[in-house]
């Protein structure tokens, strides 16, 4: 059984795989990649989110990894159980996979159209973990994510998982841009302009594909909106977080580079 994983410093789920990778005693029988040094290999492979595992070639993990069946799948070689879950499981599992990377959490929150994750089955397979479980549990998925309404209803009912995702990711990257600030001193080198310009490119980077929008539009004006009041509310609390969590990061003598 051949397994690659793509993984980047700046993602704490990494750094919790390749600590328990080490662990378990199969750091030496899995081909790693660093995507912040090999961005060619991952882009290539359609890597969209990290981490991202291939087991034999195909994509069965990515951003979201269940680390016990995966120490499963290393022990026993076995893919499948035939388990049927149900409906609220299965788009929890899909919130999850989308929300775990700010790139597609920013795509569905803004477009609003879950029907372009359903056109690309190994991708949506990997985000859910659903690699792992009886198909018939994807084929209900995709029927879900197809039904418009229901698609809507998702992303409203949720909104505040996807303002909070996305207002985390942008405080992350201030913190990369600028280090540790509080709002008051950064938040006024940003406006409205600049926060859409920033979501909708950002968006694009999932591959899912990028989507002009014009704050003309009331509804785009109106998500962004949205948006810029809940980073201003919560920006120093997250920044606080983030500052800590980079910290951790770059201390984790643990990491693949440096084993």
């Amino acid at each position: 059984m051949e397994i690659e994983i793509f993984v980047h410093p700046t993602c704490s789920t990494c750094h919790s795989l390749i600590r328990l990778l080490k662990q378990w005693g199969f750091i030496n029988k899995v081909k790693v990649y660093d995507t912040s040094i090999d961005p060619h290999t991952a882009l290539e492979r359609g890597v969209r989110s990290v981490p991202s595992i291939f087991i034999d070639g195909d994509l069965v993990f990515a951003g979201i990894v269940d680390f016990k069946k995966l120490r499963e799948i290393l022990n026993t070689g076995l893919l499948t159980e035939k388990v049927m879950l149900s409906d609220e499981e299965l788009i929890e599992r899909f919130l999850r996979g989308v929300l775990d990377s700010v790139a597609t959490a920013l795509w569905l929150y803004i477009n609003v159209n879950c029907r372009a994750f359903t056109n690309d089955v190994k991708f949506l397979k990997a985000i859910t973990n659903l690699s792992t479980y009886d198909d018939g549990n994807l084929s209900r998925l995709i029927n879900i994510l197809n039904d418009n309404a229901r698609c809507r209803s998702i992303v409203e009912d949720h909104k505040e998982r996807f303002l909070r995702v996305i207002a985390i990711n942008f405080t992350r990257e201030v913190y990369w841009l600028n280090g540790k600030v509080n709002g008051a001193d950064i938040l006024s080198n940003y406006n409205l302009q600049s926060v859409a310009h920033w979501a909708m490119v950002r968006g694009s980077v999932s591959r899912v594909g990028l989507v002009p929008h014009s704050l003309n539009d009331g509804g785009f004006r109106g998500k962004i909106e949205e948006l810029w009041s809940y980073i201003r509310v919560h920006f120093d609390e997250l920044m606080s977080r983030i500052a800590s969590e980079q910290e951790e990061l770059r201390g984790d003598s643990d990491w693949v580079l440096r084993s």
